[in-house]
């Protein structure tokens, strides 16, 4: 009995939730299990695989209370209506210098609340600044656990550093204490943070930014891993199908790992 409810909880990365650590049982392509070895991928190691979101670039913007991160997911449910005619796109596809005003939020209340909290909303002004590169930040937490996240993922935390203002992590400085007072967006963004650790009342400490370290896999890319190290991995769909993984306790990315 004990044996075929393991096999359940067993599923290849292909049918894997997203946004949730696993732990990679095993690889049934011997050529793919030699190729994720040299990547430093082995039984035990632990992954996260990610929605396309993360193919997606998260938006500086300037607006009426200056500079803010818009995350990719946020960024993609607000319609743009473009200073130079009547064009309109999401924010996540505006190019460098392109003004305009938010004409709607395609989203629900968490999508408006978070929102807000940047202090948009709809009719302001913006002004894209740039598309932000994929980067890695590493990061300590309450002084004991170290984890990494994307630059979208430190635009999605709010709180302040002491005798500062609120702000959000993208924003911080190395060595500072960090106070995270709330995560923007809804529960996915808190539930896939909570994966890393992170939630209101825990103290981060930014290490040091690193460019993300990426490989595309050959073929098509439909499936997204990462790993504590901070590789992020586009394997194609047969790709998934060969990696049997099961889903894991959030335990943390500690320094080891790392």
């Amino acid at each position: 009995m004990k044996k075929t409810e393991e096999k359940k909880t067993n599923i290849t990365l292909n049918n894997a939730p997203v946004n949730t650590e696993l732990i990679l049982l095993q690889v049934l392509n011997t050529g793919l299990t030699e190729w994720m070895h040299r990547l430093g991928l082995f039984a035990g190691s632990i992954l996260i695989r990610h929605d396309e979101e993360i193919l997606c670039h998260p938006v500086r913007i300037t607006a009426s209370q200056g500079d803010v991160i818009v995350p990719a997911g946020l960024a993609s449910k607000v319609l743009v209506h473009l200073d130079d005619g009547e064009r309109r796109l999401p924010m996540v596809e505006m190019k460098r210098g392109t003004m305009g005003h938010v004409e709607a939020i395609t989203s629900g209340m968490a999508c408006v609340q978070a929102l807000s909290m940047l202090g948009l909303k709809e009719k302001d002004k913006v002004t894209c600044v740039r598309r932000l590169p994929h980067m890695d930040y590493l990061t300590i937490i309450d002084r004991k656990e170290r984890t990494r996240i994307t630059e979208g993922e430190a635009a999605h935390i709010w709180g302040k550093v002491e005798g500062e203002k609120p702000t959000q992590f993208y924003f911080t400085r190395q060595g500072k204490t960090f106070t995270v007072q709330a995560i923007i967006g809804g529960q996915k963004a808190k539930k896939h943070l909570q994966t890393h650790g992170i939630e209101p009342g825990r103290r981060l400490v930014l290490e040091t930014i690193e460019q993300a370290k990426e490989l595309h896999a050959p073929g098509s890319q439909a499936v997204i891993i990462t790993s504590p190290g901070g590789l992020r991995l586009y394997l194609n769909k047969k790709q998934a199908e060969q990696i049997i993984v099961k889903s894991a306790k959030r335990t943390g990315f500690s320094s080891k790992n790392i």
